[in-house]
């Protein structure tokens, strides 16, 4: 009886401990599956109208199927990242060309200007060369920063091309001292790096219109100057 004793007295005890160390052998596996669950955003678009003058001219602009479903993917300390771009750029390149000019037609094709509409002086088209992004595991810094970098290509109403210039966004966010803010910290960063690439569309839009010729630069125009044709 004392032997049946003891040894129902000391099963209760080693599953107990069984259970107890399942439980720690668990909680790394489950840390280690916590740390590979993969950040997954969407980009905000909050590209204002921006308020300039209209520039006097009716162009085209056509956005490639690789820009409107533009996806960034990448793998980090074990981690995956998966951003969409597309969506935002697109709503915001759209907004940006109808602000921005007399009027803006979208077009199937860079060389579908001239066959769409007579009064396209020029088809322009976005592309998104790069896209990256640090966070306070890659600098130590407690930040976190995108930069979008983007390259337009300028082309004549036939289709024939005519030139293209590129220009990069910046965006960056304080780290917090909450935890769990990373993803919206990133998220916020990448909408702040489109909202000055749509800033820098529109001032270098501007620009290359008057180098081209496509519009009179102020001083020309009060002078009664022409400029020459693209």
């Amino acid at each position: 009886m004392i032997r049946m004793q003891c040894l129902t007295t000391h099963r209760p005890m080693r599953a107990g401990r069984r259970a107890r160390a399942g439980r720690w052998c668990c909680a790394p596996l489950l840390a280690l599956l916590a740390g590979c669950a993969a950040t997954e955003f969407q980009v905000q678009m909050e590209i204002p109208e921006p308020l300039i003058v209209r520039m006097p001219l009716v162009v085209g602009y056509h956005m490639p199927a690789a820009f409107r479903s533009a996806v960034h993917r990448e793998k980090r300390y074990g981690s995956e990242y998966v951003i969409e771009i597309g969506p935002a750029q697109t709503a915001g390149f759209d907004r940006l060309m109808n602000a921005m000019f007399t009027r803006s037609v979208p077009l199937s094709a860079a060389n579908a200007g001239a066959a769409t509409d007579p009064e396209i002086r020029g088809v322009l088209e976005p592309v998104l060369e790069e896209f990256s992004f640090v966070t306070p595991s890659d600098t130590g810094t407690p930040l976190y920063a995108v930069s979008l970098k983007y390259r337009i290509n300028a082309y004549r109403p036939n289709g024939e091309f005519v030139d293209s210039w590129t220009f990069t966004g910046y965006g960056t966010q304080p780290a917090s001292q909450m935890p769990g803010q990373g993803k919206s910290l990133l998220q916020k960063a990448a909408t702040v790096a489109m909202r000055d690439a749509g800033a820098k569309i529109a001032v270098e839009l501007r620009e290359q219109a008057i180098v081209r010729g496509l519009i009179e630069a102020p001083d020309a125009a009060r002078s009664g100057e022409i400029q020459p044709p693209p």
